[in-house]
Protein backbone atom coordinates (compact mmCIF):
# COMPACT_ATOMS: atom_id res chain seq x y z
CA UNK A 1 0.00 0.00 0.00
CA UNK A 2 2.96 2.56 0.48
CA UNK A 3 4.25 1.81 -3.12
CA UNK A 4 1.08 3.70 -4.49
CA UNK A 5 2.52 5.83 -7.16
CA UNK A 6 2.02 9.64 -6.70
CA UNK A 7 0.84 10.07 -9.87
CA UNK A 8 -2.13 8.14 -9.48
CA UNK A 9 -3.41 9.94 -6.51
CA UNK A 10 -2.98 13.02 -8.48
CA UNK A 11 -5.70 11.46 -11.53
CA UNK A 12 -7.58 10.52 -8.70
CA UNK A 13 -7.81 13.62 -7.36
CA UNK A 14 -8.65 15.41 -10.73
CA UNK A 15 -11.83 12.66 -11.41
CA UNK A 16 -12.80 13.47 -8.41
CA UNK A 17 -13.05 17.35 -8.86
CA UNK A 18 -14.73 17.43 -12.06
CA UNK A 19 -16.82 14.50 -11.60
CA UNK A 20 -15.69 13.22 -15.36
CA UNK A 21 -12.69 11.18 -17.21
CA UNK A 22 -12.38 13.30 -19.44
CA UNK A 23 -12.41 16.66 -18.04
CA UNK A 24 -9.78 14.81 -15.96
CA UNK A 25 -7.87 13.95 -18.84
CA UNK A 26 -8.12 17.20 -20.72
CA UNK A 27 -6.79 18.60 -17.46
CA UNK A 28 -4.04 16.43 -17.00
CA UNK A 29 -3.52 16.83 -21.23
CA UNK A 30 -3.40 13.13 -21.20
CA UNK A 31 -5.85 10.60 -23.07
CA UNK A 32 -9.08 9.34 -21.06
CA UNK A 33 -7.96 6.24 -21.53
CA UNK A 34 -4.98 6.81 -19.27
CA UNK A 35 -6.54 8.21 -16.71
CA UNK A 36 -9.24 5.27 -16.81
CA UNK A 37 -6.62 2.94 -16.78
CA UNK A 38 -5.30 5.03 -13.88
CA UNK A 39 -8.06 5.09 -11.64
CA UNK A 40 -8.32 1.05 -12.21
CA UNK A 41 -4.67 0.55 -11.14
CA UNK A 42 -5.33 2.71 -7.94
CA UNK A 43 -8.85 0.29 -7.56
CA UNK A 44 -6.96 -2.77 -7.93
CA UNK A 45 -4.17 -1.50 -4.75
CA UNK A 46 -6.43 -0.93 -2.50
CA UNK A 47 -8.71 -3.34 -3.19
CA UNK A 48 -11.99 -1.38 -3.24
CA UNK A 49 -13.84 0.81 -5.89
CA UNK A 50 -13.28 4.49 -5.35
CA UNK A 51 -15.64 5.54 -8.16
CA UNK A 52 -19.52 4.96 -9.20
CA UNK A 53 -19.45 5.35 -12.82
CA UNK A 54 -22.33 6.75 -15.15
CA UNK A 55 -23.20 7.35 -18.15
CA UNK A 56 -22.42 10.93 -18.36
CA UNK A 57 -20.47 11.27 -14.92
CA UNK A 58 -18.58 9.71 -12.27
CA UNK A 59 -18.87 9.99 -8.46
CA UNK A 60 -16.78 9.05 -5.35
CA UNK A 61 -18.01 6.17 -3.51
CA UNK A 62 -17.81 6.66 0.61
CA UNK A 63 -14.47 4.89 0.77
CA UNK A 64 -13.40 7.19 -2.43
CA UNK A 65 -14.56 10.36 -0.01
CA UNK A 66 -12.31 9.51 2.88
CA UNK A 67 -9.58 8.80 0.62
CA UNK A 68 -10.52 12.04 -0.65
CA UNK A 69 -10.59 13.76 2.05
CA UNK A 70 -6.99 12.29 3.31
CA UNK A 71 -5.56 12.86 -0.04
CA UNK A 72 -6.38 16.45 -1.10
CA UNK A 73 -5.15 17.59 3.05
CA UNK A 74 -2.16 16.04 2.47
CA UNK A 75 -1.56 16.71 -1.21
CA UNK A 76 -2.08 20.80 0.36
CA UNK A 77 0.38 19.86 2.62
CA UNK A 78 2.73 18.85 0.36
CA UNK A 79 2.59 22.01 -2.04
CA UNK A 80 2.80 24.37 1.16
CA UNK A 81 5.88 22.70 2.01
CA UNK A 82 7.33 23.45 -1.41
CA UNK A 83 6.56 26.47 -1.41
CA UNK A 84 8.32 27.27 1.97
CA UNK A 85 11.25 25.73 0.34
CA UNK A 86 10.97 27.89 -2.61
CA UNK A 87 10.04 31.20 -0.59
CA UNK A 88 13.71 30.14 1.69
CA UNK A 89 15.38 29.60 -1.74
CA UNK A 90 14.58 33.20 -2.83
CA UNK A 91 15.42 34.91 0.41
CA UNK A 92 18.38 33.03 0.71
CA UNK A 93 19.32 34.69 -2.70
CA UNK A 94 19.90 38.28 -1.07
CA UNK A 95 20.35 37.39 2.76
CA UNK A 96 23.41 35.64 4.26
CA UNK A 97 23.71 34.64 7.88
CA UNK A 98 27.24 34.39 9.06
CA UNK A 99 28.83 34.16 12.25
CA UNK A 100 32.03 34.83 13.73
CA UNK A 101 34.44 34.88 17.04
CA UNK A 102 33.82 37.86 18.81
CA UNK A 103 37.55 38.91 19.06
CA UNK A 104 37.21 38.98 14.89
CA UNK A 105 34.38 40.82 14.65
CA UNK A 106 35.04 44.44 15.87
CA UNK A 107 38.25 45.21 13.93
CA UNK A 108 38.15 42.51 10.98
CA UNK A 109 34.68 41.24 10.36
CA UNK A 110 32.71 44.63 10.98
CA UNK A 111 34.64 46.61 7.86
CA UNK A 112 33.74 43.91 5.68
CA UNK A 113 30.45 44.00 6.47
CA UNK A 114 30.50 47.94 5.73
CA UNK A 115 32.13 47.49 2.40
CA UNK A 116 30.05 44.60 1.51
CA UNK A 117 26.75 46.78 2.14
CA UNK A 118 28.18 49.55 0.25
CA UNK A 119 28.69 47.12 -2.82
CA UNK A 120 25.95 44.78 -2.79
CA UNK A 121 22.95 47.75 -1.44
CA UNK A 122 20.32 44.99 -2.36
CA UNK A 123 21.25 42.47 -0.07
CA UNK A 124 21.48 41.78 3.57
CA UNK A 125 23.80 40.72 5.79
CA UNK A 126 23.29 38.92 9.40
CA UNK A 127 26.12 38.73 12.18
CA UNK A 128 26.14 36.31 15.09
CA UNK A 129 29.03 36.63 17.39
CA UNK A 130 29.44 33.29 18.57
CA UNK A 131 32.48 31.11 20.36
CA UNK A 132 34.43 28.46 18.47
CA UNK A 133 33.44 26.29 20.81
CA UNK A 134 29.57 26.53 19.28
CA UNK A 135 30.56 27.15 15.22
CA UNK A 136 30.02 23.66 14.75
CA UNK A 137 26.80 23.40 16.21
CA UNK A 138 25.35 26.54 14.37
CA UNK A 139 26.84 25.38 10.95
CA UNK A 140 25.22 21.83 11.57
CA UNK A 141 21.78 23.70 12.13
CA UNK A 142 22.36 25.55 9.03
CA UNK A 143 21.67 28.94 11.73
CA UNK A 144 24.74 30.32 9.73
CA UNK A 145 26.68 29.69 6.02
CA UNK A 146 29.81 29.85 7.27
CA UNK A 147 31.65 30.81 10.31
CA UNK A 148 35.22 33.16 10.62
CA UNK A 149 37.45 32.83 13.75
CA UNK A 150 40.12 30.35 14.65
CA UNK A 151 40.01 25.93 13.81
CA UNK A 152 38.19 23.89 15.76
CA UNK A 153 38.72 19.99 16.92
CA UNK A 154 36.65 17.58 15.12
CA UNK A 155 36.02 19.26 11.93
CA UNK A 156 35.01 15.62 10.40
CA UNK A 157 32.15 17.12 7.70
CA UNK A 158 33.29 20.28 7.76
CA UNK A 159 36.47 22.26 6.06
CA UNK A 160 38.34 25.06 7.51
CA UNK A 161 40.43 27.46 4.97
CA UNK A 162 43.08 28.66 7.21
CA UNK A 163 43.64 32.12 6.05
CA UNK A 164 46.63 33.68 8.94
CA UNK A 165 48.05 32.75 11.80
CA UNK A 166 47.33 34.63 14.69
CA UNK A 167 49.89 35.37 17.61
CA UNK A 168 49.27 35.20 21.25
CA UNK A 169 50.70 38.38 22.92
CA UNK A 170 50.88 39.49 26.61
CA UNK A 171 50.25 42.53 27.81
CA UNK A 172 52.63 43.57 30.70
CA UNK A 173 51.85 46.14 33.21
CA UNK A 174 55.12 48.11 34.57
CA UNK A 175 55.46 46.70 37.64
CA UNK A 176 55.77 43.30 36.26
CA UNK A 177 57.43 44.37 33.02
CA UNK A 178 61.67 43.03 32.99
CA UNK A 179 62.02 44.81 29.56
CA UNK A 180 62.09 41.47 27.75
CA UNK A 181 61.96 41.73 24.20
CA UNK A 182 59.78 38.44 24.03
CA UNK A 183 59.19 36.49 27.02
CA UNK A 184 58.73 32.89 27.25
CA UNK A 185 55.49 31.16 29.49
CA UNK A 186 57.78 30.14 32.15
CA UNK A 187 58.98 34.02 32.28
CA UNK A 188 55.42 34.44 33.76
CA UNK A 189 55.17 31.91 36.71
CA UNK A 190 55.73 34.09 39.53
CA UNK A 191 52.60 36.80 38.44
CA UNK A 192 48.85 37.16 38.64
CA UNK A 193 48.09 36.49 35.43
CA UNK A 194 44.71 37.14 33.39
CA UNK A 195 43.04 34.56 31.02
CA UNK A 196 39.81 34.51 29.11
CA UNK A 197 37.64 31.41 30.19
CA UNK A 198 37.59 27.98 28.65
CA UNK A 199 34.94 28.27 26.43
CA UNK A 200 37.81 30.32 23.70
CA UNK A 201 40.24 29.20 21.53
CA UNK A 202 42.61 30.63 22.75
CA UNK A 203 42.61 29.63 26.79
CA UNK A 204 42.66 26.15 24.69
CA UNK A 205 45.85 26.37 22.82
CA UNK A 206 47.52 28.35 26.13
CA UNK A 207 46.45 25.05 28.56
CA UNK A 208 47.69 23.11 25.69
CA UNK A 209 51.19 24.96 25.81
CA UNK A 210 51.39 24.48 29.31
CA UNK A 211 50.15 20.90 29.67
CA UNK A 212 53.38 20.27 27.37
CA UNK A 213 55.72 22.05 29.05
CA UNK A 214 54.34 20.53 32.65
CA UNK A 215 53.87 24.12 33.76
CA UNK A 216 51.33 25.87 35.79
CA UNK A 217 50.89 29.63 36.39
CA UNK A 218 49.30 31.86 38.96
CA UNK A 219 45.59 32.51 37.11
CA UNK A 220 44.24 35.67 39.20
CA UNK A 221 41.43 36.22 36.60
CA UNK A 222 39.01 34.35 34.56
CA UNK A 223 36.90 36.76 32.36
CA UNK A 224 34.92 35.80 29.43
CA UNK A 225 35.42 39.40 27.54
CA UNK A 226 38.96 40.64 25.86
CA UNK A 227 37.73 43.79 26.80
CA UNK A 228 37.45 43.20 30.56
CA UNK A 229 40.90 41.52 30.63
CA UNK A 230 42.65 44.61 28.69
CA UNK A 231 41.25 47.17 30.64
CA UNK A 232 42.60 44.83 33.90
CA UNK A 233 46.01 44.54 32.43
CA UNK A 234 45.89 48.59 32.43
CA UNK A 235 44.95 48.74 35.89
CA UNK A 236 47.81 46.71 36.87
CA UNK A 237 46.21 43.42 38.03
CA UNK A 238 48.45 41.71 35.89
CA UNK A 239 49.36 40.61 32.32
CA UNK A 240 46.92 39.91 30.44
CA UNK A 241 47.33 36.71 27.33
CA UNK A 242 45.36 37.83 24.56
CA UNK A 243 45.05 36.98 20.82
CA UNK A 244 46.99 39.95 18.91
CA UNK A 245 43.95 40.99 17.04
CA UNK A 246 41.92 41.54 20.57
CA UNK A 247 44.33 44.11 21.43
CA UNK A 248 44.69 45.67 18.46
CA UNK A 249 40.80 46.46 18.64
CA UNK A 250 40.79 48.17 21.33
CA UNK A 251 42.93 51.87 22.63
CA UNK A 252 44.20 50.93 26.24
CA UNK A 253 47.76 52.28 27.55
CA UNK A 254 49.18 51.29 30.81
CA UNK A 255 50.97 48.15 29.73
CA UNK A 256 53.58 46.87 26.79
CA UNK A 257 52.51 44.05 24.66
CA UNK A 258 55.48 41.63 24.18
CA UNK A 259 55.38 38.43 21.69
CA UNK A 260 56.21 34.77 22.89
CA UNK A 261 59.26 33.30 22.24
CA UNK A 262 57.11 30.09 21.49
CA UNK A 263 56.67 29.36 17.73
CA UNK A 264 53.36 27.20 19.06
CA UNK A 265 51.89 30.42 20.57
CA UNK A 266 49.47 31.33 17.77
CA UNK A 267 46.22 30.06 16.35
CA UNK A 268 45.10 29.26 13.20
CA UNK A 269 41.86 31.83 12.00
CA UNK A 270 40.07 31.20 9.10
CA UNK A 271 36.73 29.92 7.65
CA UNK A 272 34.69 26.64 8.48
CA UNK A 273 32.17 25.79 6.30
CA UNK A 274 30.25 22.56 5.75
CA UNK A 275 31.30 20.12 3.53
CA UNK A 276 29.66 20.26 0.02
CA UNK A 277 27.71 23.42 0.92
CA UNK A 278 26.91 25.21 -1.64
CA UNK A 279 27.45 29.40 -1.16
CA UNK A 280 25.15 31.82 -3.45
CA UNK A 281 26.50 34.82 -5.10
CA UNK A 282 26.36 37.07 -2.14
CA UNK A 283 27.86 35.03 0.13
CA UNK A 284 30.86 33.81 -2.04
CA UNK A 285 31.17 37.93 -2.36
CA UNK A 286 31.11 38.27 1.53
CA UNK A 287 34.21 35.47 1.11
CA UNK A 288 35.84 36.95 -0.67
CA UNK A 289 36.00 40.14 1.19
CA UNK A 290 36.53 38.55 4.39
CA UNK A 291 39.63 36.96 2.54
CA UNK A 292 40.72 39.79 1.66
CA UNK A 293 40.89 41.39 4.93
CA UNK A 294 42.93 38.92 6.57
CA UNK A 295 45.64 39.12 3.37
CA UNK A 296 45.83 43.10 3.04
CA UNK A 297 43.26 44.86 5.95
CA UNK A 298 44.50 48.29 5.10
CA UNK A 299 42.81 47.63 1.11
CA UNK A 300 39.49 46.70 1.81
Amino acid sequence: MSDINLKLLQSFLLVAQHGSFRRAAETARRSTAAISMQIKELEDQVGMRLFVRQPKKVTLTPNGHLLYEKTARAMRDIDDGFQSLSDIATLRQSAVTIACAPTLAPKRVGGVLTTFRRRFPDSSVRLIEAPPATALEILERQVAEFYVGPSVSNLKTFTFEKLTDEPLRACIPPEFDRGQRAISFEDLKEVPIILLDRSTAIRTLIDDILHRKNLSLNVAYELQNAFTALSFASAGLGVAMLPSIAIEMAEFDGFRVVPFREPEAARSVGIIAEKGYVQHNYSEQLMRLIRAAFVAPADI
